[in-house]
C-alpha cells in the first residue's frame, strides 16, 4: 500500500503518522520538491506497488503532440503518462483561450482549439443565450463544460471532441477528474450541504465560502469570482437565490456532470438555475485525494487504513519550483482551507479518512531532453553533476551559475520549455515524435536538487 512509501522514504515524522492515525489530525501536505528523496527511489516504488498509480492532473485539451513528445513544456506529461508514473486524471473546470491565446482563458492547453503536429485550427464556439446556442467570438473565455462546438454541420459538446481525440492515443488511459465525484454524487452533495452549513455559521463565512465554491459560471459559459452568501434558510449566488445547502450542493454536481454526461446536460440546460456554483481547487483536491485517484482500478488489496496517503503528480502552478515557486497547493491559505475542508469530514463521513497528499513535482521531468535532440542529454548530464558537487542548500545557485555559462550549448526547444506562460505549441514549425530521455544522474537527483534545477533554468529564462 502507498502507506509502505511513506514509510520507506521517511516522509512523515513520529508525531505526524501518528496525529493522521489516530484522527486527531485531518489533512497534511507533503511537497517532494523540498525533500531529499531520489527521484529513482520514489519511482521504483510506484511500479513496485501493485495497483497504484499517482495520478497527473492534466488540463482538458490537446494531447495529440503531448503524446508523440513534442510539446515543448508539456513534455513532463509524455514522461510521466508515456513510462507509466503516472496517468492523466483530466480537470475539466478551464475555459476556451481568447484571441491571441494566452490572453485569457486556457493558452496552454488550448481547448478552444485543436493542435495537430504544431498546426492550431480555431474551433466555432456555442454556448446558451436563454432560448439557443449561439456563435460565440474570442473576445472572453467560456467555460469548457458549457461550451458546444460544430462537427459537420452538428452541435457536439467541446468536451466530447476533446475525449474523443485523446482518447484514441495509444498507450494512455484517460480519466475525468469529475468522474470520481459524480460516481459519489450523493456522497459529495452530503459533504458539501455539511461545509456550507457549518460555514454559514461561522463569524465571517466569506472566506470559508469561498475555499469551497471559489466561482460562479452562467449558462452562457461566462465564469468569475462569486459572491456567496447566506440568506435565511437558503445561500444567494450572484443574485440567483437557491433554497437550502442541500439544493446549493446539488447544484454544484451540475458542472461535473456537464463533463461527464454532456449529452443529458445539454437536453435539459433550458431548466437549470441562471447562474451554477463551481467548486474550488481546494475541496476537488481533497476529495479527489479522500477517494483514492491514486488507485485508479481499486487497492490491489482493499482494507480500511487509518489514513488515506494520496500521490500526486503536480505541474508548474500547482507545484511550482522551489526554491523559486512553491506552488499554489502548499501555500498558506491552501493548506489552511484544506485542512479545514478535511477537519469537517473526517469521521463524520464514510469517505473521509485523515489526508496524506503527497505532492509529486511534474516540472522535474521538464529536465529531461527530448531523444531527438542528443546534444542535450550529455550537456543536462553536467548540469546535474555540477549541482550534485554543490554543498547542501547551495544547488539552486550552482544550477544558475552552470546555465549562465553554457546554456548557449544547449537546444532552442530545451530552453523554451521553461519560459513563462508556454504551452502546447501551435506556431506551424512540425518536430518529429521524440521519448523524453533521462541523461545520466537524472534518477539519482532528489526532487529537491532538480527542482532547483527548473528553478534555476525559470531564472535564466525570465532574465533572458
Amino acid at each position: 500500500m502507498s502507506h509502505t512509501i511513506v514509510e520507506e522514504l521517511d516522509l512523515l515524522t513520529a508525531a505526524e503518522a501518528e496525529g493522521l492515525a489516530d484522527g486527531s489530525r485531518s489533512f497534511l501536505p507533503v511537497h517532494l520538491g523540498t525533500r531529499d528523496v531520489p527521484i529513482g527511489a520514489l519511482l521504483d516504488l510506484v511500479h513496485k506497488e501493485d495497483a497504484l498509480l499517482p495520478p497527473r492532473s492534466g488540463h482538458l485539451g490537446n494531447w495529440e503532440d503531448i503524446a508523440l513528445g513534442r510539446s515543448g513544456p508539456m513534455d513532463f506529461n509524455t514522461a510521466i503518462c508515456g513510462q507509466g508514473h503516472g496517468y492523466p486524471l483530466i480537470y475539466g473546470f478551464t475555459r476556451t483561450e481568447t484571441d491571441p491565446a494566452g490572453t485569457g482563458g486556457d493558452g496552454v492547453y488550448l481547448p478552444g482549439s485543436l493542435v495537430d503536429q504544431g498546426r492550431r485550427t480555431e474551433l466555432p464556439l456555442f454556448t446558451w443565450d436563454g432560448r439557443r446556442f449561439a456563435r460565440r467570438d474570442r473576445d472572453r473565455p467560456l467555460f469548457c463544460p458549457l461550451v458546444q462546438t460544430e462537427e459537420d454541420g452538428t452541435l457536439t459538446p467541446l468536451v466530447d471532441v476533446h475525449l474523443r481525440r485523446m482518447r484514441a492515443i495509444t498507450g494512455y488511459r484517460f480519466a475525468l477528474e469529475a468522474t470520481a465525484l459524480v460516481d459519489r454524487g450523493d456522497a459529495v452533495a452530503a459533504m458539501l450541504t455539511e461545509l456550507l452549513e457549518r460555514a454559514s455559521r461561522r463569524d465571517n463565512p466569506r472566506r470559508a465560502f469561498a475555499d469551497l465554491v471559489s466561482h460562479a459560471v452562467r449558462l452562457d459559459g461566462d465564469v468569475a469570482r462569486c459572491e456567496l452568501r447566506p440568506e435565511g434558510a437558503g445561500y444567494r449566488l450572484d443574485g440567483h437565490r437557491y433554497a437550502s445547502a442541500r439544493e446549493l450542493a446539488e447544484a454544484a454536481l451540475l458542472p461535473f456532470r456537464a463533463l461527464t454526461d454532456p449529452a443529458r446536460f445539454f437536453e435539459r440546460i433550458g431548466e437549470l438555475p441562471p447562474v451554477l456554483p463551481v467548486v474550488s481547487h481546494l475541496l476537488t483536491g481533497v476529495l479527489t485525494g479522500m477517494f483514492a485517484t491514486h488507485y485508479p482500478d481499486g487497492p490491489a488489496a482493499p482494507g480500511v487504513a487509518p489514513f488515506t496517503t494520496h500521490l500526486h503528480w503536480g505541474a508548474r502552478s500547482m507545484a511550482g519550483c522551489p526554491p523559486r515557486r512553491g506552488g499554489y497547493f502548499t501555500s498558506r491559505a491552501a493548506v489552511r482551507g484544506m485542512r479545514s475542508i478535511s477537519d469537517a469530514l473526517v469521521g463524520r463521513f464514510a469517505d473521509a479518512a485523515p489526508l496524506c497528499v503527497v505532492l509529486l513535482p511534474a516540472p522535474v521531468f521538464m529536465l529531461c531532453p527530448a531523444g531527438t535532440d542528443t546534444g542535450d542529454t550529455e550537456r543536462m548530464a553536467a548540469l546535474f553533476r555540477a549541482v550534485t558537487a554543490a554543498r547542501p542548500g547551495e544547488e539552486y545557485d550552482a544550477a544558475l551559475a552552470w546555465l549562465r555559462t553554457h546554456q548557449g550549448g544547449l537546444s532552442d526547444y530545451l530552453r523554451g520549455r521553461f519560459r513563462e506562460g508556454s504551452g502546447v505549441p501551435y506556431g506551424g514549425v512540425r518536430r518529429d515524435p521524440a521519448v523524453p530521455v533521462e541523461p545520466d544522474g537524472f534518477r539519482d537527483l532528489t526532487f529537491r536538487q532538480a527542482s532547483a534545477i527548473v528553478a534555476a533554468f525559470e531564472e535564466v529564462s525570465t532574465c533572458g
